[in-house]
């Protein structure tokens, strides 16, 4: 290069105009941003179930109950191992259950 050309400069293009608030001051805000700025607030804290006081033991099989821990309906097929088995109302994948998640049918409101 000689000495009557200069060295091409280096531009950053921006597609939005700077910006003119009083907290940035400058031409250049997105200089100024901390990760907080740019991370999305955290949700809600959700409150956690609590297991029933009286958990209920079924001793049928087709018997309805209601697992809290889920917050699911379900009819009781079988123990095995610590564990309820439970299906849904209507058919479908049995799952485990805790039976100290257990709530009789008619001891839940909104089936």
């Amino acid at each position: 290069m000689t000495s009557n050309q200069e060295a091409p400069s280096i531009v950053i293009e921006r597609n939005f105009p700077p910006c003119r608030c009083p907290r940035c001051g400058d031409a250049v805000p997105e200089a100024r941003f901390r990760s907080a700025d740019l991370l999305p607030a955290a949700p809600a804290a959700v409150p956690r179930p609590v297991a029933p006081a009286r958990p209920y033991r079924p001793a049928q099989q087709g018997e309805v109950v209601f697992d809290a821990r889920t917050a699911r309906w379900g009819v009781f097929m079988g123990e095995q191992r610590g564990k309820v088995h439970l299906r849904p109302r209507k058919g479908g994948i049995e799952w485990e259950a805790d039976p100290r998640w257990l709530v009789r049918a008619d001891g839940v409101q909104g089936e």
